[in-house]
């Protein structure tokens, strides 16, 4: 089996809002660092 790998024109880039208020600092900081890696796509290839 191979490594999926996305083209330049398969990857879709979009802005994310977060909203910190009554989240704890860690909790944000790595949920965010997730979304931010786009771990939470299916295509998702490091």
């Amino acid at each position: 089996m191979r490594t999926y790998t996305p083209k330049p024109g398969d990857i879709s880039r979009q802005w994310h809002v977060i909203d910190a208020t009554d989240v704890v600092l860690g909790r944000l900081a790595s949920q965010t660092a997730t979304l931010l890696r786009g771990k939470h796509k299916p295509t998702f290839a490091p």
